[in-house]
């Protein structure tokens, strides 16, 4: 007897070998793309989290200035200098922040060896309270800025390791103080939202801290007013 092989059963196993091949194609299509959503979402975590780190370390450049502008080290005594070389945290032969009306011509002279004749070691004196953002300080001309801006302890003595934030060091982190004599320089627009510093000592601080991330697309720019001595505390 001769064996019959029915056309119907080739077609059923050639069918089922399709079905195999479509589903083994469908099933690598969904490994790659939910792989493709892994990758991205750890990107995303890993962006997210580096933003927040520089931002962190912004905040903390802020805090220090304003101990800077204090004449204050990191731990809140006065920073133990010689009055006669000194003047608070700075050295009275480099910028250094103004007690008096005077300070100001002397000041002027340090700085103008800086970014657009107006900042230096991250004490700016600018004509106008959108001087430096006419200049392209932020942007187009940060390098030459950050060479004039003022790193995490330089003046204050805090160690950027003491801070737990890698970015608080040389080359990733700096801050720039702009000084302005409350109500004239500062501009009236401006002023009239400021503080209001004390007679003896009217001045107004605009800080502006910048950090590079660990990723070249992370930048972090934070600005803060100070007024040290505020008139209401005198009143």
């Amino acid at each position: 007897m001769k064996t019959r092989h029915h056309p119907t059963s080739r077609a059923e196993r050639g069918i089922a070998l399709i079905v195999v091949m479509v589903m083994l194609l469908l099933t690598t299509f969904v490994l790659l793309t939910s792989n493709r959503v892994g990758w991205l979402n750890e990107k995303l975590v890993s962006s997210e989290s580096d933003h927040e780190r520089a931002f962190a370390a912004a905040e903390a450049l802020i805090r220090d200035a304003e101990l800077d502008i204090s004449g204050r080290r990191f731990d809140g005594t006065p920073c133990p200098v010689n009055p006669a070389t000194h003047f608070g945290c700075r050295n009275l032969n480099a910028p250094y922040f103004p007690e008096g009306d005077d300070d100001l011509d002397v000041i002027k002279t340090r700085v103008a060896t800086g970014f657009n004749k107006t900042c230096s070691q991250g004490i700016c004196l600018p004509g106008t309270s959108v001087e430096l953002e006419a200049a392209g300080a932020w942007t187009t001309q940060l390098a030459a800025m950050q060479a004039a801006g003022a790193t995490y302890g330089q003046f204050t003595g805090t160690k950027p390791a003491a801070a737990g934030n890698a970015l608080l060091t040389a080359g990733r982190a700096w801050y720039w103080v702009e000084v302005f004599r409350y109500s004239t320089s500062y501009g009236a627009g401006a002023a009239s939202s400021a503080p209001v510093p004390v007679a003896q000592h009217p001045y107004v601080y605009r800080i502006t801290a910048f950090v590079q991330g660990a990723k070249p697309g992370t930048q972090v720019r934070l600005r803060s007013t100070f007024v040290p001595f505020l008139a209401r505390d005198f009143q």
